[in-house]
C-alpha cells in the first residue's frame, strides 16, 4: 500500500515539475515575442521621425 502512496507522490510531483516547465517556456516565449513588438514599434517610430524630417527639409527648401 505504501508504495501506491509514493507512485502516486511520484507522479504529482512530475507534474508539478511539467507545470514549472511550462511556465518557464510560456515567459522565455512572452519575452521574446515582447522584444519583437518592441523593434518593430521602434522602426515604426523611426520611419515616422525620418518622414517628418524629410517633409521638413523639403517644406525648408521650397521657400
Amino acid at each position: 500500500m505504501m508504495w501506491a502512496l509514493a507512485i502516486i507522490a511520484a507522479i504529482i510531483a512530475m507534474l508539478a515539475v511539467a507545470g514549472v516547465v511550462k511556465d518557464s517556456i510560456d515567459l522565455a516565449h512572452a519575452i521574446k515575442e515582447r522584444e519583437e513588438r518592441d523593434r518593430e514599434w521602434r522602426a515604426h517610430e523611426l520611419r515616422v521621425i525620418a518622414d517628418h524630417e524629410a517633409r521638413h527639409r523639403t517644406e525648408t527648401e521650397e521657400q
